[in-house]
């Protein structure tokens, strides 16, 4: 089966993001929270020209490394899914669990660490908050997040069937969670008890410190509450978004790209 798994592994994870592009995608046009679809449209227009090129050079220097990978450590029968006799239908929640825990660990790095923060400030450089700001990256950031997932392969042992599960399910939820979509209250309360929302992200991507360290959840909200960096809001909460200083300026895809050796790039501290 992890053979059949690695031939399709591509097909998986992009069928995967277009159903869930066109989801969400719909949903923003159906009931939208904030921004018309002019504005939609607009934000577009940065941030696909920088998902397209982050996708090329992705592509170009990995492909699906971390997939040929995983397969090769599971072969070798190395990592802790490999010491620990654990059923396979056990592995793959717990993978997902797993990498979700790391990508909330990683996202504060992100945070924390002055250089890593000059490549995650083309991420919060959005003045707009919608599904495309999604794949807002600069192609630096996802280089170095893929090193941090060979790791983490390398150290696990992962299974196939989660790691798939998981880009899926990932995928979806970083779109939703960045989506002008807008839920009913007592709804959105509920369903952010166990996951990240709209909401609780637009919180994340205000343009003070004290609040965009906040909420680093993608999937499972509970991260963010184990460690207390939870701050609740709601689809009425007023959010100024960007970066400090920046005032609520869009940017371009010229200067997005150049913004970690931009001197005006702060920490986030």
């Amino acid at each position: 089966m992890e053979t059949a798994l690695k031939e399709s592994f591509q097909f998986y994870k992009s069928a995967g993001l277009a159903v869930s592009l066109l989801l969400i995608v719909t949903a923003q046009i159906v009931v939208p929270n904030r921004l018309s679809l002019r504005a939609l449209l607009r934000n577009w227009k940065v941030n696909a020209p920088l998902a397209l090129i982050d996708a090329s050079l992705v592509t170009m220097l990995c492909g699906a490394c971390v997939c040929t990978w995983a397969f090769t450590i599971r072969e070798q029968g190395i990592g802790l899914f490999g010491v620990v006799a654990l059923a396979y239908w056990a592995q793959v929640p717990l993978t997902v669990i797993l990498l979700d825990l790391v990508a909330y660990f990683w996202h504060r790095a992100n945070h924390r660490w002055a250089l890593l923060w000059r490549f995650h400030a083309v991420h919060h450089s959005d003045v707009r908050f919608d599904a495309s700001t999604a794949f807002r990256f600069h192609p630096g950031e996802l280089l170095i997040s893929i090193g941090v997932r060979l790791v983490v392969v390398t150290v696990t042992g992962l299974p196939l069937l989660g790691l798939i599960a998981f880009e899926v399910l990932y995928g979806f939820c970083n779109l939703l969670v960045h989506s002008d979509i807008r839920i009913a209250g007592r709804v959105e309360q509920r369903l952010s008890a166990i996951i990240v929302t709209p909401s609780l992200h637009r919180v994340h991507h205000s343009e003070r410190p004290a609040l965009h360290n906040t909420n680093f959840g993608t999937i499972f909200s509970g991260w963010d509450r184990l460690w207390q960096t939870l701050h609740t809001g709601d689809a009425h909460t007023t959010v100024a978004l960007g970066l400090p200083n920046q005032c609520g300026r869009p940017i371009g895809l010229g200067e997005a790209l150049q913004l970690p050796v931009r001197p005006a790039v702060e920490s986030p501290d």
